[in-house]
């Protein structure tokens, strides 16, 4: 296996502004790297990404049970920037700053660690980095997040090989896909989620988002009769994927136009109070399921009628092998709008903090 110093090809050839370089200090090497990096909380989240830097730092090592992946694109998801305010300190916290943003990753294994036996070096993979894996205290060696970087080490747990599949139709899958998977069939740490089955309604609150785009094609693959809520512009992309009714937000109320047709599950990816304690009642069965991925109030609470449960996804390998699978089969296909390079990241954040894109931002290394 090549060690990282013998790739000084890759280095010399190409000196633009994102190459990786080399620094000498009295014989010993240090690898250096490009990564974008966060040097303090800012409750004005677009003053926050205005403030990153591009800063060159060492290249990490792989510790025992984990890989160095040399990142060909990195996907931009919500929780990215929102972590930025500082205001989910209290459960995901960011013990170390400056640190590096982003989760979803698309590259080569440039570095195995000790005790991997399932990934060697060349290996493309894709992976979730994971919010609740390392937004932690007391903090991991490698820091929270860690994305948008030239290299990021991942555990082996969460990484899936995607074969010859290209990066840019399989690195928006990770979190959006586990996000959307786990929370209508499976559940992650211990929670009871949706369970849908063939022959479920399913309404699915945003269908044109990251996770909204994926949730309609899951279910609609599982045999859910999927409803969705998108703008008009978006009518045309949520059937396509599979939803079989899209009210129009801005002019439907959906609680009014579903009222009494005893739905199974709501998916909610919006987060606004109003559709858990107002609208959902009347649209679902007594007992049915509300499973919001952003709805975060401390007050949010289920009833007898209504089980409200806030979901958080796992970084699980098994899962995010079986989306990779279904991409391959043509099952699953995820929308990208638009890809930036890695000059352009804090445009990409920017993007994806105005809501109003079609699938995945992406950035390319």
């Amino acid at each position: 296996a090549h060690k990282i110093i013998d790739h000084s090809h890759i280095f010399s050839s190409r000196r633009n502004k994102t190459s990786t370089t080399k620094q000498y200090h009295h014989h010993s090497e240090v690898v250096i790297m490009k990564a974008w990096r966060l040097a303090k909380y800012n409750e004005d989240v677009t003053a926050a990404i205005d403030s990153m830097t591009c800063e060159e730092i060492p290249v990490p090592e792989p510790q025992e049970g984990t890989v160095l992946i040399k990142n060909a694109y990195c996907s931009v998801n919500p929780i990215d920037w929102k972590l930025f305010s500082g205001g989910f300190d209290g459960f995901f916290p960011i013990k170390n700053f400056p640190y590096t943003p982003g989760f979803d990753i698309a590259g080569v294994v440039e570095k195995v660690g000790d005790g991997v036996a399932d990934f060697a070096v060349g290996d493309r993979i894709i992976a979730d980095l994971g919010l609740v894996e390392t937004c932690v205290d007391p903090p991991l060696p490698q820091g929270a997040a860690g994305a948008f970087s030239e290299y990021s080490i991942a555990p082996s747990t969460i990484c899936a090989k995607v074969g010859d599949a290209d990066f840019e139709t399989v690195v928006g899958v990770s979190l959006a896909g586990l996000t959307a998977y786990q929370g209508l069939f499976t559940g992650s740490h211990n929670q009871d989620l949706g369970k849908c089955k063939s022959g479920d309604k399913v309404l699915i609150l945003g269908g044109a988002g990251g996770v909204g785009s994926i949730a309609i094609q899951l279910a609609a693959d599982a045999g859910c009769y999927v409803t969705t809520t998108a703008s008009p512009a978006k009518f045309d992309f949520v059937k396509g994927l599979g939803a079989k009714e899209v009210i129009n937000y801005h002019e439907q109320d959906w609680g009014e136009v579903l009222a009494g047709q005893d739905y199974d599950l709501i998916y909610d990816s919006i987060g606004l109070m109003d559709d858990l304690n107002v609208h959902a009642p009347k649209v679902l069965k007594k007992g049915g399921k509300f499973v919001s991925i952003a709805n975060f109030d401390p007050s949010a609470k289920g009833t007898d009628d209504v089980l409200f449960q806030l979901f958080l996804l796992h970084s699980k390998k098994p899962d995010l092998e079986k989306l990779v699978q279904m991409i391959k089969d043509g099952k699953l296909k995820i929308a990208n709008d638009k890809i930036y390079s890695f000059d352009e990241t804090q445009a990409a954040l920017k993007q994806s903090m105005g809501g109003r894109s079609t699938g995945k931002v992406l950035i390319k290394l």
